[in-house]
């Protein structure tokens, strides 16, 4: 996947509705619903009520109004299963807080002893709170009235999944004024951290320590949480790699000790030491 262009990729915006918020406490998925666009075209849905196994307790349905009746007779998880990961292949999942949505999916995989799900993902509910730092909420709700979507019967599987892009397409266009376009740059800020993100980020991690270990002066492009770039020219001294890592060195034009998190850097280069006056 690392090999292929993720340009080309299509997109699927999922989402996914329980029977509560703990997985590992036996809560379980209920409705799934998943739309898949190419550029501006929707290629296919999946939609389908999952029997979860359990009862759903009534403060639950009161919020997604899925009620134990509705899924007595619908397939379970294992018997879609299948079906779900075909249409999950060669494409980037995007999600509303899609943690929540992955840890229930792969909680529901386990169970059947399949692998959990590893693809490229992006959270655009991580694009809309760094897009729009000075909002009271953030639930879809919030934030799609703010962007002046229309959605209706939310906290419903598809619904949530086609509000999600609609979301996602505002906010991308903001990113395009600052010249942010390609999908790796958007992994890069937004993407959620597993295997795939961090393949993603080993080139990076690897210039950069190689830029350590030869004292190069790098050019580095760098996204505040204003969604303004910057570019830094920058001598690194220290990479720190832990659950957030970072990069400290001096920013060559203000003589500063500098701080840059590694996934607000999009782009790396090896700065010519004769364009610099060096000898």
């Amino acid at each position: 996947m690392d090999e292929i262009d993720l340009d080309t990729l299509a997109l699927v915006f999922l989402d996914v509705e329980t029977t509560g918020l703990e997985p590992q406490k036996g809560d379980a998925v209920c409705e799934i619903g998943a739309a898949k666009f190419k550029g501006d075209k929707l290629i296919g849905k999946f939609h389908t009520l999952i029997n979860p196994g359990r009862s759903i307790p009534p403060n639950t349905s009161s919020i997604h109004n899925i009620y134990d009746e509705d899924v007595k007779d619908a397939p379970c998880f294992n018997v879609i299963a299948d079906k779900l990961l075909l249409f999950l292949e060669n494409s980037i999942l995007l999600g509303y807080n899609v943690g929540f949505d992955l840890e229930f999916l792969n909680s529901e995989l386990k169970k059947i002893n399949y692998p959990g799900i590893e693809m490229p993902v992006l959270d655009i509910l991580a694009m809309s709170r760094r897009t729009f730092s000075d909002l009271p909420r953030y639930n879809l709700k919030s934030i799609a009235r703010h962007l002046e979507i229309e959605t209706q019967d939310l906290h419903r599987a598809l619904n949530d999944s086609l509000a999600c892009r609609e979301i996602f397409l505002k906010i991308q266009d903001i990113l395009k004024n600052e010249g942010i376009t390609a999908m790796k740059e958007l992994l890069t800020l937004y993407g959620f951290n597993n295997q795939f993100l961090k393949k993603l980020q080993e080139s990076k991690i690897a210039q950069l320590r190689k830029g350590i270990k030869d004292n190069s002066a790098l050019k580095i492009s760098y996204l505040f949480y204003n969604n303004k770039r910057h570019i830094f020219v920058f001598k690194p001294q220290t990479f720190i790699d832990h659950e957030d890592p970072f990069l400290l060195g001096i920013n060559l034009k203000t003589q500063a000790l500098t701080k840059l998190s590694l996934n607000r850097i999009l782009n790396i280069e090896v700065v010519n030491r004769k364009k610099m006056g060096e000898k």
